[in-house]
């Protein structure tokens, strides 16, 4: 699904040996490394704060209605009901979750840095003795 948000647009670190010219026509995103590390700091805690809203999210669907009346049933089961509602919000945050993922992913794969590489530096710094 995200995917398709990114389709055809490229991300490129202007200033990394790496990060080679957008191709003629391409679409895309060019910046420093410094200005895309930024960003990425940005969408990942972004995205750490809609988590913990969905967390929280999870709540507003889960309703029970006051009264086992037909009014109150409707308000919370009914159309545009509180569970109703909640779910939409429930959705809407998962999308956006799901948005700045895609992003990060993208980021990191234009600075190199990927989960691997972040998995054996953090090893190394263990096994040299300096956070443990």
């Amino acid at each position: 699904m995200t995917d398709a948000i990114f389709s055809g647009v490229g991300f490129w670190a202007t200033d990394l040996p790496s990060g080679a010219a957008p191709p003629a026509g391409g679409q895309g995103f060019a910046m420093s490394s410094a200005e895309m590390r930024a960003m990425l700091k940005k969408a990942e805690t972004q995205r750490q704060g809609i988590e913990q809203q969905r967390i929280n999210a999870a709540i507003l669907s889960q309703a029970i209605a006051p009264a086992d009346e037909p009014v109150s049933r409707e308000a919370v089961d009914g159309r545009n009901g509180v569970n109703e509602v909640g779910r939409y919000y429930e959705g809407h945050l998962t999308y956006q979750y799901n948005y700045l993922t895609e992003l990060i992913r993208r980021l990191r794969s234009a600075l190199g840095i990927t989960e691997e590489a972040d998995q054996q530096a953090a090893d190394s710094t263990k096994k040299s003795g300096k956070f443990e």
